[in-house]
């Protein structure tokens, strides 16, 4: 109901600016005569997807994304996720009007509390001082950041879903400085990131949110090979306050059971909540090396049981992985393989993809207490869970992408395993994905 009114209310808001849009245009359409704009369709290989057009002034592309999952657990009782599921069903536009504004809208068509995704105009006149406003992802996590088109797994790593915000309302500055050597992202948020919800994810835990990233290529000017000038490194900060609750960060398996700290629970915190990251980016090729390290630290002022503050609860892991195109294509190459499976009388692009990750929750600790596995224990006792995924990804055309991962899970507290007894956790997981 809450996600209804809220869409209900912003209706009357989004006809105004569809409204000033349209009278823009008409005005702009009047001063140049001279141009002879025009509204054209079109669907080219240039163009990849639908677009509308008219002249310079607009431009409107269509995108949909759908995904397929099959999936198999062991044990079985591992996970209560359907073994068949349609795991997204997106459709949505981008574009721009006036030269200098970019938009993009993305609608959720499956069942889900949040249909709303990406909303958002950015404003592009000066390209190292750009502003954008709307709902869209606090920039925070190279793996989260990347669309879900553009994985080289089928799930996120672990510190990406989990630890790093996603979406939220609110507006950044933002540009590329150096010769786009340098870019940088800072933002304020209404709250933290919907990654943090809880109640059926519909509910913050995080007030306003500050979020900063920067990212850059440290060797693109060094006497070195070509090959490494693609090296990036970055690091990315946000901080918000978080009311008194069970509202702490919390860790999932692959198939969405939680262990940490346990089923239908949260650490009770109050206060601030820090996140802080590092990233690694390397595409030479075929090949690409990605890699992060993620610390979350949530106070816990007046949460003992008599009342008094708590150490922190501190969620941090990392991760790191691979793949080669073993049909020859370069990275930025695979998502369009220049020999289309079908169409372009070749197999596409194949590629291979391995994974390694830990995730891991713990609290400051107080000298000389035991650990407990309780929500308000002064000393929180450990958990972690240490992963592998392997994969293979058929890119067999730009609309159609094949993917099918094998993930071992292996858990260090195996009283919190969503199976009791059992701490090892295997999942298979085949997705089909049509992408325009």
């Amino acid at each position: 109901m809450r996600n209804k009114r809220t869409i209900r209310k912003r209706l009357p808001a989004a006809s105004v600016l569809l409204a000033l849009l349209v009278t823009t245009l008409a005005a702009n359409g009047q001063e140049v005569k001279n141009a002879a704009p025009r509204w054209n369709f079109t669907l080219t290989k240039q163009a990849k997807r639908p677009s509308v057009r008219f002249g310079k002034l607009f431009r409107a592309d269509f995108r949909a994304n759908f995904q397929t999952d099959w999936r198999g657990f062991e044990p079985e009782e591992s996970s209560k996720e359907p073994l068949f599921e349609l795991h997204r069903a997106r459709v949505g536009v981008e574009g721009e009007f006036l030269k200098h504004f970019e938009y993009e809208v993305e609608y959720e068509l499956g069942n889900t509390s949040r249909p709303l995704r990406d909303v958002f105009v950015n404003v592009k006149r000066i390209r190292w001082l750009q502003f954008k406003g709307g709902k869209f992802k606090i920039p925070f996590s190279l793996n989260q950041l990347q669309g879900p088109s553009k994985l080289d797994f089928i799930y996120r790593s672990g510190i990406g879903a989990l630890l790093a915000p996603g979406r939220n309302v609110g507006g950044e500055v933002h540009g590329r400085l150096l010769g786009r050597r340098l870019n940088y992202e800072f933002g304020v948020f209404r709250h933290d990131g919907e990654i943090s919800y809880i109640n059926h994810d519909t509910e913050a835990t995080g007030g306003v949110t500050y979020a900063a990233r920067l990212t850059g290529t440290p060797l693109q000017d060094l006497p070195l090979p070509a090959v490494t000038r693609s090296f990036q490194l970055g690091g990315a900060f946000t901080s918000s306050d978080v009311s008194e609750g069970m509202k702490g960060m919390r860790g999932r398996t692959a198939g969405r059971e939680t262990f940490f700290p346990g089923p239908g629970a949260r650490m009770f915190v109050n206060g601030q909540r820090r996140r802080l990251g590092a990233e690694m980016l390397w595409t030479p090729g075929p090949f690409s090396v990605k890699g992060e390290f993620i610390e979350v630290r949530e106070e816990r002022k007046g949460q003992s049981i008599r009342g008094l503050d708590l150490p922190d609860l501190i969620s941090r892991g990392w991760y790191l992985s691979g793949t080669w195109l073993v049909t020859g294509q370069k990275y930025s190459q695979r998502d369009d393989p220049a020999k289309h499976f079908i169409f372009g009388r070749g197999i596409g692009a194949v590629e291979l993809a391995v994974r390694a990750e830990q995730l891991r929750f713990a609290g400051a600790g107080t000298p000389g207490t035991p650990p407990s596995r309780s929500t308000r224990g002064a000393n929180v006792l450990a958990q972690s869970n240490r992963a592998w995924t392997f994969g293979v990804n058929w890119y067999m055309n730009r609309w159609i992408k094949t993917q099918a991962n094998v993930i071992r899970e292996k858990l260090e507290d195996v009283q919190r395993s969503p199976v009791p007894g059992k701490a090892r956790l295997w999942t298979w997981v085949v997705r089909v994905q049509y992408v325009l």
